[in-house]
């Protein structure tokens, strides 16, 4: 018997199936908006705004998805110049379609927060007022962000640019992450951390499995390429359920909400799917299994791999058509007032008891970021197409990782919204030693080892860098916008982790034991500057922040920065006997000439 003919899905049946997908959301969001017509707003918008605002976003969310996918999928697994071409210039139409969507987006979230309907005489008269809330400021950096993103995919093919193509992307969907629907309440942190996960984790799964389909035949089955695919639909697909379901217990009030709730039973439904594209993954790594080989079982597994992708497309796309019938429905939980006292108001949470050995362990608030990129850090680490890699090194990694857990969900990230002591210390971990032991256990790039070229003078600048910008972090108004602010609070935890790690990598770079102490050293000193000016000043840092908390327990917030400079120095100088034990260390493991 012959064996079957094996087709390749034609451009024309996936632009039906995208126009499908398309088409459901936009039932889903009509829907949404025919069930939330009582809602009361003060000025209406008008149809155009109330229906345009959600399928614009829609849009701009498929869209991204795809160009974040697509960008990933060129940057870490395409290895063929063609087929690097060839995905990058669907990622950069993609881009151009999320920027118009996102245009769009910010014009219909203008007219329904001014109730001015599109096309009205005074539509648009105060935009620049709008941009400048929260909200705007969001929109508006999704929008630059996507403009940015389309130029860069267009100025070449190179695996370097795909890369940078994918970062841009990333912050488009962070920025969007920051315009979700917890704002103000003890959900919001929660919220938009679980939210950025999600749509990172959507965009590389369903982006990236859309462009692996349009590659020529021979490529889009290349085992290397599809397990290394499959390896980060896996991370995707956990760190979807955990994400999901945990951005769905936050908001609600209690069980009864599955019965009573649509933004819950929405959530439910989007849970379902998720398993079965959990168990079309699980069908499509047995057929990897069988080795795409040339014989009749191994074109049936390519053919049945083929159609496995085009059903999870499918579903993927049921799954983003009730996501956009969720944002459009009001989850069950108020948001409430903050807290009682001032610490409620500023933080959003109540004021922690006073810190003793006893309460100090029970104090713990899980960040979902924290704990996404420490799973990120460790999946990468074991990927299947990773090299042998020491075991001194992985160890490094994974108690880096560790403590990354720990420093952004323990009590350090409690007490870190009242005391400037927890606040600093928090950030001083993370840069070292969680930054220098992660920085410790990764290879050098090559990149950043020609850039040094072994000048000891150019180690030492990016070994400052990362240290140098906390500094001015917290002496500028950073500091206060970080305290006040999502996303600047994020920023500023991934600076002090990621400046431990350049630290770390920046020194390995140079050659010989005494050069290195020097660069090592320079961090150290700036620390131990740092430590006196804190131990001695009288200016109280954020002070409209850490003077207003309405503590009635522990020292003053003045005090309290004092002894934050000798926490600073204490800090810094058990560094710098760990940094003298391990260089003695290797120097007695070294062989001798």
């Amino acid at each position: 018997m012959s064996s079957p003919t094996l087709r390749r899905p034609r451009p024309g049946a996936l632009l039906l199936l995208l126009l499908a997908l398309a088409l459901l959301s936009l039932v889903a969001v009509l829907a949404a908006d025919a069930a939330g017509g009582d809602n009361l707003v003060l000025m209406d918008a008008g149809p155009v705004a109330r229906l345009g605002a959600p399928i614009a976003a829609t849009l701009a969310d498929l869209a991204g998805a795809l160009t974040l996918g697509g960008a990933v999928v060129a940057g870490w697994l395409l290895r063929e110049e063609a087929d690097r071409t060839r995905a990058l210039a669907v990622v950069a139409g993609a881009a151009a379609v999320t920027t118009l969507a996102r245009g769009a987006s910010l014009a219909f979230s203008y007219a329904i927060a001014t109730g001015q309907p599109v096309g009205s005489p005074r539509f648009g008269s105060d935009l620049a007022v709008f941009l400048a809330t929260d909200l705007g400021v969001w929109l508006l950096t999704a929008l630059v962000a996507a403009a940015a993103t389309t130029t860069v995919a267009l100025l070449g093919t190179s695996q370097g640019l795909a890369r940078a193509v994918a970062v841009l992307a990333g912050v488009v969907a962070f920025a969007a992450a920051m315009t979700g629907h917890a704002a103000g309440d003890q959900t919001h942190e929660v919220g938009t951390s679980t939210m950025l996960v999600h749509l990172l984790a959507v965009g590389i799964w369903v982006g990236g499995l859309a462009v692996l389909q349009i590659l020529p035949r021979g490529r889009r089955d290349d085992l290397r390429v599809l397990r290394g695919y499959s390896h980060l639909a896996l991370i995707c697909w956990i760190a979807l359920a955990a994400s999901g379901v945990w951005a769905i217990a936050v908001r609600m009030n209690g069980p009864a909400d599955i019965l009573t709730s649509p933004y819950v039973q929405i959530g439910l439904g989007k849970a379902v799917l998720l398993l079965a594209l959990g168990g079309l993954g699980a069908l499509q790594r047995r057929q990897l299994a069988t080795g795409f080989t040339a014989s009749d079982d191994g074109r049936r597994a390519r053919a049945t791999y083929r159609r496995l992708a085009l059903l999870e497309l499918a579903l993927m796309g049921l799954a983003v058509a009730l996501a956009a019938a969720m944002s459009s429905s009001p989850p069950p939980t108020d948001a409430g007032t903050p807290p009682p006292g001032a610490a409620g108001i500023l933080t959003g949470y109540p004021l922690p008891p006073a810190p003793d050995l006893g309460t100090v362990l029970t104090q713990w608030r899980p960040d979902p970021f924290g704990m996404a990129l420490a799973c990120v850090l460790v999946l990468a680490w074991w990927r299947p197409t990773a090299p042998e890699r020491p075991r001194r090194d992985s160890a490094m990694l994974v108690v880096g990782a560790a403590l990354l857990v720990l420093l952004t969900s323990g009590p350090l990230n409690v007490y870190g919204k009242v005391l400037i002591s927890a606040h600093v210390l928090q950030h001083l971990l993370l840069l070292v030693p969680a930054g220098v032991l992660i920085g410790a256990a990764m290879p050098v790039p090559s990149r950043l080892r020609a850039l040094v070229g072994g000048r000891w003078w150019a180690a030492a600048l990016l070994a400052l860098a990362g240290p140098a910008l906390l500094v001015l972090a917290y002496i500028g108004p950073f500091l206060r916008v970080s305290l006040d602010g999502h996303a600047a609070h994020l920023a500023l935890q991934m600076l002090s982790l990621g400046g431990g790690a350049l630290t770390a990598l920046a020194v390995r770079t140079v050659a010989g034991g005494g050069r290195r102490a020097v660069v090592a050293g320079l961090p150290l000193l700036l620390g131990v500057a740092a430590g006196m000016v804190l131990l001695v000043t009288d200016d109280l840092m954020a002070a409209s922040w850490f003077g207003a908390t309405g503590r009635d327990w522990g020292a003053t917030a003045l005090d309290d920065q004092h002894l934050t400079g000798v926490l600073v120095l204490v800090v810094a100088c058990a560094t710098a006997l760990a940094s003298a034990v391990v260089a003695l260390a290797g120097r007695r493991r070294a062989p001798r000439a």
